[in-house]
């Protein structure tokens, strides 16, 4: 089947959307161009910032999506499910499907009268929304389209800051990817056993010593991951946050409305903090992907930094920007309209960019290497 064009929009193509041809184009103002010119732009820069958002797990089949967790839930609770929808206020059950809205419903209902089934449902979709998080990454699955992108973004000249990634989602896809591409995920969490978190640990970094050099060597396979709304395998273990694989109760913030609230509290504030620093650093490459905006806490300061940052330049990437209805990607069409040069956007697929993203640091020896013999771990 044929793979479908994306649709690109920046101050070159005069605020239009231009549709990204399938075959190479040489013209210089071809949409196909000013894409790769801009996004390569954005990699180059001096500090990278990625965002990841559920768009970027959704490469993975059988990544839940939102209406996914929603089906789950009912499911599980099949018997109460409706009666509890009414119970907490949420208008018309069954027609607007929306799982972060009935868990908001459910959250707000409890503060004010204690309801052992409402508690109980409350329990039961945390406890479904972990295992549709944890389970659709089968053991040994390769991640392709992830690995190729830490290629991409996440290697680059050890003179420049690491990549800084940002994701929303609670899956282990970046750290599952980064073991299968050999990168080494600096994520805020110590390397001895148990694992446990500290900021300071982002301030760490990896060297190659070797015996016959004096001075040791960064290496090039480095970035921070950021987890902004928690992880399947962190856990709370008494003034501790760890690592463990099989948590029945991850530190992960919910779909529902307190997420703003809760992001202010640790070791949420941590990632927050250095998402916000990040974006006002001066000459930051931004690459946003699959983000909705529908999280306040985290669209506000990406607009605060278009207002303020006069050195940051962005790429905004999903596949519904074009007519999306929300008013945070609304602002970013104005200031596409006003011809502002900082910024583009690519209604896209995550799938569709990552293929098309420059590779701006040749495959080293030891990385082709290991995809030659790749065959012989099947014997």
């Amino acid at each position: 089947m044929e793979k479908p064009n994306s649709l690109f929009k920046s101050s070159k193509t005069n605020g239009q959307w231009q549709t990204i041809g399938t075959d190479p184009d040489d013209t210089p103002n071809s949409p196909r161009n000013l894409f790769e010119t801009f996004v390569s732009d954005v990699l180059s820069s001096q500090n990278l910032l990625v965002l990841a958002g559920l768009g970027t797990s959704l490469a993975v089949p059988g990544a839940p999506r939102m209406a996914d967790l929603w089906d789950a839930v009912a499911k599980k609770r099949e018997k109460d499910f409706k009666t509890v929808a009414v119970e907490v206020g949420y208008a018309k059950p069954g027609a607007a499907d929306n799982i972060e809205l009935l868990l908001s419903r459910c959250q707000l209902a409890l503060q004010f009268k204690a309801n052992t089934t409402v508690q109980t449902f409350v329990s039961d979709a945390e406890t479904t929304i972990v295992e549709k998080c944890r389970g659709f990454l089968r053991a040994g699955i390769p991640l392709e389209t992830h690995q190729a992108f830490l290629r991409r973004v996440a290697r680059r000249s050890t003179r420049l800051p690491r990549t800084k990634l940002f994701t929303t989602n609670y899956d282990l896809c970046f750290e599952t990817a980064a073991s299968q591409a050999r990168f080494v995920v600096m994520d805020g969490f110590s390397p001895s056993t148990p694992q446990t978190f500290d900021g300071s640990y982002f301030c760490y970094d990896m060297v190659l010593r070797e015996q016959e050099k004096e001075v040791p060597e960064y290496i090039d396979k480095v970035f921070h991951l950021y987890k902004l709304h928690g992880s399947v395998n962190w856990v709370r273990d008494d003034t501790e946050i760890v690592k463990e694989a099989d948590s029945k109760k991850p530190l992960i913030i919910y779909p529902r409305g307190s997420k703003y609230e809760n992001s202010y509290e640790q070791p949420y504030l941590e990632m927050m903090s250095r998402f916000q620093l990040a974006l006002r650093t001066p000459h930051t490459g931004l690459l946003v992907i699959g983000f909705g905006f529908n999280d306040v806490h985290i669209a506000q300061p990406i607009i605060a930094a278009l207002r303020s940052n006069v050195s940051l330049k962005a790429l905004f990437v999903a596949p519904d920007l074009k007519d999306s209805p929300n008013s945070f990607i609304k602002g970013i069409n104005a200031i596409l309209d006003a011809r502002d040069p900082r910024a583009a956007m690519l209604n896209g697929t995550f799938e569709w960019l990552v293929p098309n993203l420059p590779d701006l640091i040749p495959s080293t020896e030891d990385e082709a290497h290991r995809e030659r013999v790749r065959p012989l771990k099947a014997l």
